[in-house]
């Protein structure tokens, strides 16, 4: 098993893409890096609870983070979430600049 590194209160495997593509890590919590391939999309829902989702791509994989955080193309990136098969889940967010968490 690849090495573990804990950010709050959780444990995240360090993966690589293949290792995900692989479906061996589908429910667990992971940590990935890589660069920013596209513009993120930022949403705003505006229901009872207003709320921000951004979604983008690294290295292949589709990232969704529950918020706005402060990401461009080009950034590089280190994704803490857990991955669900078709996208990671992000929890936490960390850049050069600033880490962006969610609540536990």
């Amino acid at each position: 098993m690849p090495k573990r590194v804990k950010l709050g209160h959780h444990y995240y495997y360090i993966v690589f893409p293949p290792d995900l593509r692989d479906g061996n890590f589908r429910g667990k919590n992971v940590v990935v890096d890589g660069v920013v391939e596209d513009k993120p999309i930022v949403e705003f829902y505006a229901l009872d609870a207003p709320s921000w989702r951004t979604t983008f791509h690294i290295n292949g994989l589709t990232v969704e983070f529950p918020g706005n955080p402060c990401l461009g193309k080009g950034d590089y990136v280190k994704v803490y979430g857990r991955y669900v098969g078709d996208c990671i889940k992000a929890s936490a967010l960390e850049t050069e600049k600033a880490i962006f968490t969610t609540e536990d």
